[in-house]
């Protein structure tokens, strides 16, 4: 995968496939990191400069932990752990900052985020902090039921949760309240558009965690769409 312009990685042994996500703009640190962090050598760690280039990894590919900088150009951590917050709420987040906590007044824990670093950040804390936090489990993975018989089921249990499809075309997102799909996203396509695409993917691994925080755009019944997208195959 090309990386945001800008953006950067430490080639790791990739142990058991896990990817870490860095969002910090600061060269000195991202130096330090790629040099300290590859004691973490169990994760691919991906190093970016702010929240867009954060988003546009997320897009396309699957990540494990994000670490995230509060101040940076272009997009800050505190929108960023928002949108996390939202859009991907099975990726474990944490923040390290300069602030005191006068400042950020723990405004990243109550958007989502697990822990708040200070800087300077110790290597060996941020590496166990990482650990623990890569091993956040999702609620449910699921493999060789096909991706509509398994939305139907939710439907049926009038489910909420939030689905990560991961096939050979990419990353999908599924979202589902009370057994309704109301939202999907696939890289730029988002609702209706992106929910068809991915439900003509075959194949695909499925995760999902029982927390669903998307905004409604989609207002078709399930059934309907599944046989839309039967007829789209």
């Amino acid at each position: 995968m090309a990386t945001p312009e800008g953006s950067s990685k430490v080639a790791n042994t990739l142990g058991d496939g896990k990817v870490l996500l860095l969002a910090e703009d600061d060269r000195a640190t991202q130096n330090l990191f790629k040099v300290g962090l590859r004691k973490l050598s169990e994760y691919e760690v991906v190093i970016v400069n702010n929240g867009v280039e954060a988003l546009e990894v997320l897009k396309s590919r699957p990540v494990n932990v994000l670490v995230t900088d509060l101040h940076m150009p272009v997009m800050d951590g505190f929108e960023l752990i928002s949108i996390i917050y939202e859009r991907y709420p099975h990726i474990p987040v944490l923040v390290m900052t300069g602030l005191a906590e006068t400042d950020h007044k723990n405004t990243p824990i109550s958007l989502g985020a697990l822990h708040i670093l200070p800087k300077p950040v110790k290597l060996s804390v941020l590496i166990e902090q990482i650990r623990n936090a890569g091993n956040h489990k999702p609620d449910g993975v699921i493999q060789g039921i096909p991706l509509g018989s398994l939305l139907q089921l939710m439907a049926w249990e009038l489910k909420s949760c939030t689905v990560v499809v991961e096939s050979e075309q990419g990353i999908g997102m599924l979202y589902m309240q009370e057994g309704e799909l109301i939202h999907a996203a696939f890289k730029e396509l988002e609702g209706l558009e992106a929910a068809y695409k991915i439900l003509a993917w075959k194949g695909s691994r499925v995760e999902f965690t029982d927390v669903c925080r998307a905004n409604k755009t989609i207002h078709i019944p399930l059934a309907e769409m599944l046989i839309n997208a039967a007829m789209y195959k």
